[in-house]
């Protein structure tokens, strides 16, 4: 499964003034990480995709992939099956390197019907799934049998791995031949070191480039390097989910004059707080 290895940034949605998207500014962020990175994922729950309408979204990837020179995946999924569908039909006409796709939210669905829910988005997409395991959002969580059971259809090749269990983590790694990567930032390192390929990583639209260290740093088995590097992140990770998702990073890239910090509500943008806390810590040296 080496399509879904290395460090991938799933990518903020930027908004200008009027409330709308700003398109030049995420096509300039995303060609600025895109030299530091595995690849991209548009429309996430950090790129804001449950505040964007159906042609928002759309118009979020095309920019995206327009802009890449790396590999996007986009983000999709809910309860409404018809409804997803048609997306999936939509998106054939893109290049995408995979979908990422949780179970679908709200409803808590039982093991088997998370089964059949994923085999048939499968049976319906142009390219490969990633199982979006966060049973913090959905209400639901996916179970080891179930998982096993999804790696048989051979379109679905990863997890984005937000479980919360480390033993889980190693299930999979050890169990299930699905490329396994972090989706808790401060899990990168160990799932690395337990085997994993890698990470969806929304913190590393600052400093990519130390991340995709630590992951070289594990591959190449100088765990003293990965460690030291990673340490040295954990006080920026720490402060930009001290707010909810994605109000630290956009604040972050704010502090740095890539994007305005401003959310679409619900969400609110960071506070003038943390504001201060990210700039202090963008502007200390490098541990």
């Amino acid at each position: 499964m080496e399509t879904f290895s290395g460090i991938w940034v799933p990518l903020v949605t930027p908004f200008g003034a009027d409330g709308g998207v700003d398109h030049a500014a995420l096509a300039a962020l995303t060609r600025r990480l895109a030299p530091h990175v595995a690849g991209f994922v548009a429309c996430g729950s950090t790129g804001e995709a449950h505040a964007l309408d159906d042609d928002e979204q759309f118009a979020v990837l095309d920019t995206v992939l327009a802009a890449s020179e790396r590999p996007v995946v986009m983000g999709t999924g809910g309860p409404n099956r018809r409804a997803l569908h048609a997306q999936l039909a939509a998106l054939r006409s893109r290049p995408l390197a995979g979908l990422l796709v949780p179970p679908p939210y709200y409803v808590r669905p039982s093991q088997a019907a998370i089964v059949d829910y994923y085999r048939d988005l499968a049976d319906h997409a142009h390219c490969p799934l990633i199982v979006y395991n966060i049973p913090y959002r959905t209400g639901v969580a996916i179970e080891p049998d179930s998982f096993m059971a999804l790696a048989r259809h051979p379109r679905i090749q990863a997890v984005k791995d937000c479980g919360g269990s480390a033993a889980l983590t190693l299930e999979l790694i050890v169990n299930t031949p699905l490329a396994v990567l972090a989706g808790e930032d401060g899990n990168i390192l160990a799932t690395l070191c337990a085997g994993g390929s890698g990470a969806i990583a929304a913190s590393a639209h600052l400093f990519p480039e130390r991340y995709s260290a630590v992951c070289d740093a594990v591959r190449e088995e100088r765990l003293g390097d990965a460690r030291r590097i990673f340490h040295g992140l954990w006080p920026l990770i720490q402060a930009l989910f001290a707010e909810p998702n994605p109000a630290g990073i956009k604040a972050a890239l704010a502090c740095t004059g890539t994007i305005d910090r401003r959310c679409r509500a619900p969400m609110h943008a960071a506070s003038d707080a943390l504001m201060a806390r990210l700039a202090a810590l963008l502007a200390a040296p490098a541990a």
